[in-house]
């Protein structure tokens, strides 16, 4: 009789045990630090129920592949390109995250033309990637790498922007390995068709590579579209604006740069963020104005 009302009195202890914390990580290269899309996403993941204060962690690096490549002369020969795999171990290990949006490509294919050696590493590189979030009990959500020169072609003679479809349309094919893949590019297509028929003169990425601040809103949305039915969440929520966004950018921000530092990685020129628990501690005082907005 004991062990019986011993047993129903841990049982919610139990249960509460076995119901791991949301631990949200975003990862990707440059277009990720830079952090438009993510801080949109943020503040919709944010509005669903129970996740107004999750953790959620924008771990992306600029410059970094998933392929492990690196172009001669990349950053005028000052350095490599950053390898995910170098610190994903310690990402896993230090975050231990529950879920994670990962959006790799752009820079995988070394920006030349399409090569099979080069698009195997990529291949065996998001392989890798997607065994070693599984193994760690991590739902992932791939997103295929934005567009490339879609303001004008013709500054894409390499025709780079048709790699980058084939690095989309493989991962879109994993699907049918149970891999959760949200295709952006053609929501984004049409997105910048329907902002040009409004304004000619719109831009999404000055520099052929990196989606000005719209571009990022245009990236989020079409994530968000695709990820939000496949994780059970309500699509049809907001993103934040104004003085809320503000307040998240810069909570996104400080995490990002102290999560970074407190991991470690191989790219130079990334400022150095807070310690952790400094960091913490303001982004916690960030959050909290944001939900009370």
């Amino acid at each position: 009789m004991f062990r019986r009302t011993l047993a129903l009195l841990l049982l919610p202890v139990m249960l509460l045990a076995d119901k791991e914390e949301p631990r949200v990580l975003f990862l990707g290269d440059s277009i990720t630090f830079g952090g438009g899309w993510v801080v949109n996403m943020e503040s919709a993941i944010r509005a669903q129920k129970g996740m107004a204060r999750a953790t959620i962690v924008n771990l992306g690096l600029s410059s970094e592949t998933a392929s492990g490549l690196s172009e001669p002369g990349h950053a005028g020969g000052a350095f490599p390109r950053p390898d995910v795999h170098e610190r994903l171990e310690r990402v896993i290990r230090l975050f231990r995250p529950t879920l994670a949006f990962v959006c790799y490509g752009m820079n995988d294919g070394i920006y030349m033309p399409f090569d099979r050696a080069r698009f195997d590493a990529y291949r065996n590189g998001m392989i890798r990637l997607n065994q070693a979030l599984v193994t760690a009990r991590c739902r992932v959500v791939y997103v295929t790498p934005p567009l490339f020169s879609s303001d004008d072609r013709a500054k894409d003679p390499l025709n780079y922007d048709a790699v980058l479809d084939a690095y989309g349309a493989w991962l879109v094919e994993r699907r049918t390995d149970g891999w959760t893949v949200v295709d952006i590019r053609p929501r984004l297509r049409e997105q910048i068709a329907a902002a040009r028929a409004l304004d000619p003169k719109f831009v999404f990425a000055k520099d052929r590579i990196h989606p000005g601040e719209e571009g990022h809103r245009f990236m989020a949305k079409a994530a968000w579209e695709g990820a939000a039915p496949a994780l059970k969440w309500n699509p049809h929520v907001p993103f934040a604006q104004g003085e809320k966004l503000a307040l998240l950018r810069q909570e996104m921000s400080v995490l990002r740069d102290a999560w970074l530092r407190h991991v470690g990685h191989k790219r130079p020129g990334v400022p150095g963020g807070l310690p952790l628990d400094q960091a913490e501690e303001r982004a916690g005082r960030l959050l909290a104005d944001y939900l009370a907005k």
